[in-house]
């Protein structure tokens, strides 16, 4: 899993050097739809600077429990109007340099902020896989949302010509008296539903480019369509069961809630240093040179300050009593690894049961989808026999337009399935962790070229 995101990211970044990528001169399939959102969507580049940021955070941590080194300076002037004979009035100039090199020894509060932040590190990067699936999604969601809406209104348009043409043949077998005038009546109410239902057509298909064109932050005219016929295999493993135990090791978003709650007990243990002492190993130099003393007094003791110090040692500090803030923060920590603990179960049985329902789904689909297009086929044939039955008048037209919105809104239905499968496979595949270049290179593959 720790590598599904740069899978993900070198998928998207395929053949990308520059700022901008151009579209191709062919129709944009999926993958090119993939390039173009990790070129200029804002939310993938903020998912990288999240990733990058969470990189550095480790060596933050990890600092704690490594040497310091510092090093002092200064120069000071310094007037002296003592009562004392000794002294009397005295100025001199006092330059003071100094290094301190410490090494923590034991600090168990910094030890296990070093591991909660490490926990919380994977957490991020894991939460930046499961935000970059869903950002390939969402690319994918609003490229079939647009395929499906040219579909609809194709069929849409379809259905309101077939409609025109029956209504324009009943209002001329009406004028000569073939049909009564309820008839007409009828058709017009048909090729009416179909004119307000292509309008509708119309506005989704402009919200759906508009959609995509908001992903990809360009604006996109031409995509590569999905046939009519596509492989409909049953998922693989083809078992729930499989599939829920492939989320609970790999759902990116699992994994950073599990990541979380290993960081919030890691935090609790942080807290427990307030009862605990700290010690470290420190060695440190200095020099201290005075100058310019007036008036002149070799017997003054201000010399005696002067000169070189060094010291090398072991110190200790141990907070005895803190006012009860330690035994608090120590419950707070506690509480909060509980919770952060119960919230990763809970989202387990979230992802197992999502997991297991999208299986049943996408099987499901497979056999609809073949139910849908034998729905079509007979919807075509009971259409061609209601044509044939209202020439020779077994039939009257009322049944002659039944049949043939029939057969739009089963050609719709088969459309719709198509698209509900796929989607539906690559939810699954996200949702087990396993949407990489080989599942959108498979779904692109799909794709007919134009």
């Amino acid at each position: 899993m720790r590598t599904l995101s740069k899978r993900l990211l070198s998928l998207a970044m395929l053949s990308i050097s520059t700022a901008t990528i151009a579209l191709p001169a062919h129709a944009l399939d999926l993958l090119g739809a993939i390039q173009l959102a990790s070129v200029n969507d804002p939310n993938l580049a903020a998912v990288r600077a999240q990733r990058l940021a969470a990189g550095q955070s480790t060596i933050i941590a990890r600092s704690a429990l490594l040497p310091h080194l510092g090093a002092e300076a200064s120069y000071n002037k310094i007037n002296i109007n003592s009562q004392s004979a000794a002294l009397g009035k005295l100025d001199y100039k006092q330059t003071t340099w100094g290094a301190r090199l410490t090494q923590p020894i034991f600090h168990w509060d910094a030890w296990h902020q070093y591991k909660a932040i490490s926990a919380q590190r994977s957490q991020q990067e894991a939460e930046a896989d499961s935000r970059t699936q869903e950002l390939f999604l969402g690319v994918a969601s609003a490229y079939f949302d647009v395929l499906r809406a040219q579909d609809t209104l194709a069929f849409a348009q379809a259905q309101e010509n077939a409609l025109s043409s029956q209504r324009d043949k009943a209002q001329a077998q009406f004028k000569v008296g073939v049909i009564a005038r309820a008839d007409v009546v009828e058709a017009d109410a048909q090729r009416d539903t179909a004119t307000a239902e292509r309008l509708s057509a119309e506005i989704g298909l402009t919200h759906a480019k508009e959609t995509l064109n908001a992903a990809l932050a360009t604006e996109v005219d031409d995509l590569s369509p999905l046939p009519e016929s596509i492989p409909t295999p049953n998922p693989v493993p083809n078992d729930s069961k499989a599939w829920a135990e492939l989320a609970k090791q790999n759902n990116p978003g699992l994994i950073a809630a599990r990541f979380a709650a290993t960081a919030a007990a890691k935090a609790k243990e942080a807290q427990r240093a307030g009862f605990l002492p700290s010690i470290d190993a420190y060695a440190s130099t200095g020099d201290i040179r005075n100058s310019d003393i007036t008036p002149p007094n070799p017997n003054s003791p201000i010399n005696f300050n002067a000169g070189r110090q060094s010291a090398i040692g072991v110190e200790a500090r141990w907070e005895l009593f803190a006012g009860g803030r330690t035994l608090a923060l120590v419950k707070q920590a506690g509480y909060q690894a509980d919770a952060a603990r119960a919230a990763a179960m809970a989202q387990e049985h979230q992802i197992v049961t999502a997991t297991r329902t999208a299986f049943m789904t996408v099987k499901t689909d497979s056999q609809r989808l073949a139910a849908r297009q034998r729905a079509l086929r007979s919807a075509e044939l009971a259409r061609e026999a209601a044509q044939a039955g209202y020439s020779v008048g077994s039939r009257n037209i009322v049944e002659l337009l039944q049949a043939e919105t029939r057969v739009y809104s089963a050609s719709r239905d088969y459309a719709n399935a198509r698209y509900d499968y796929v989607m539906n496979s690559l939810r699954l595949k996200a949702l087990a962790g396993q949407l990489d270049e080989a599942t959108v290179a498979t779904v692109n593959g799909w794709l007919a070229a134009k």
